[in-house]
């Protein structure tokens, strides 16, 4: 864990994020691998679809599962951000305030740009 400064903290935090999106996305390994799929009814759709589908259609839907995760992570972070600029809302690590924007777009624009490979600024 970085140390107790407010901006390491967070790019700590954006950085866990990225890791999430990238390598914890339980449903679409399960699609890709072929797996058994989550507790659900037998009859359910997802266990009707998933086994009908190619090993290419599989690794198609696993490819969307993850890019809905992500775009999950992103809209979540753009309505945080939304709070603390627009409500007076803050993340505080030891009384102090997490920054809510290194990159210029938002938590969610600095997610994106470190899922796209982005390096945190220096003068932070």
């Amino acid at each position: 864990m970085p140390g107790t400064a407010p901006i390491p903290v967070y790019q700590a935090m954006i950085d866990e994020l990225v890791d999430e999106t990238r390598l914890h996305s339980p449903l679409a390994k399960r699609v890709a691998t072929d797996d058994s799929l989550p507790a659900a009814r037998e009859d359910s759709a997802i266990h009707k679809l998933v086994p009908s589908l190619t090993q290419e259609q599989r690794i198609w839907l696993s490819e969307l599962l993850m890019q809905e995760r992500s775009s999950a992570i992103h809209d979540t972070l753009s309505v945080l951000s939304w709070w603390i600029e627009c409500r007076d809302v803050a993340l505080t690590v030891n009384g102090n305030a997490l920054p809510a924007d290194l990159s210029g777009m938002g938590m969610q624009g600095d997610y994106i740009g470190r899922v796209d490979g982005w390096t945190w600024p220096d003068d932070t």
